[in-house]
């Protein structure tokens, strides 16, 4: 009945051990999904965060520059010397605009980018307005005026663009959190398992070993 027994033995270890190998390979696909998820929210602060935030800074440097030319403006000469920076600015965010178009955009941000994209429009048909009608300097005042506001109008789009990128960047940061935890859990759990693995396997083969008699019978004695 050793035979029996031991077969016993050798077939409880390889349950647990199928177990044990089921359970690394499931963990394993655990790790692979982990590992892909953080490398999207990475590929995502990058693309869609990073870049958008550049692309905001930009935005901003191209209307600073376009205001602070146009209220150095005094006279209609004044605005004929600037019209062809002021070109190349606009050149330059319509630009910026197809690029942040290809980022990933929030339900928000899209609602945001696309009233900031209206009132760029409305900005560059003002300009065009006033560029090419002004004649007299209370024009010009008045020019100065509206283009002001609609500058201001802008702003306060890149503004709320700008606070949406902090908001997501937390949101992308909190979840790689919470993808890393969960990758040390599960290491934590496939050392105890390994240790459980081990003892129990210990314990079969002692068990095994205790059932065996100590001394050799002779068989010449019965």
């Amino acid at each position: 009945m050793k035979w029996a027994y031991s077969l016993q033995q050798k077939l409880k270890i390889a349950v647990l051990l199928t177990v044990v190998f089921g359970l690394l390979f499931v963990k394993n696909l655990l790790d692979k999904q982990n590992f892909t998820e953080l490398g999207e929210a990475f590929s995502t602060v990058y693309e869609d965060r990073l870049l958008a935030e550049s692309y905001i800074y930009k935005f901003y440097h191209h209307l600073s520059e376009k205001k602070i030319m146009i209220d150095g403006c005094t006279s209609y000469e004044d605005i004929s010397h600037i019209k062809s920076q002021i070109s190349r600015h606009n050149k330059a965010i319509n630009t910026l605009i197809h690029e942040f178009e290809k980022t990933k955009l929030t339900p928000a941000e899209a609602v945001v980018f696309y009233k900031f994209k209206a009132h760029v429009a409305e900005d560059f048909r003002l300009e065009q307005r006033y560029f090419y009608q002004i004649e007299a300097e209370t024009e010009i005042s008045s020019a100065k005026k509206t283009l002001g506001e609609s500058f201001y109008t802008m702003s306060n789009d890149l503004d709320h663009l700008s606070n949406i990128q902090i908001s997501e960047g937390e949101k992308l940061n909190d979840s790689s959190r919470k993808i890393v935890l969960g990758s040390a859990n599960q290491n934590r759990f496939e050392l105890s398992l390994l240790i459980v693995l081990g003892i129990l396997i210990h314990v079969l083969i002692f068990a095994s070993k205790s059932t065996l008699p100590k001394t050799p019978q002779n068989p010449s004695l019965n």
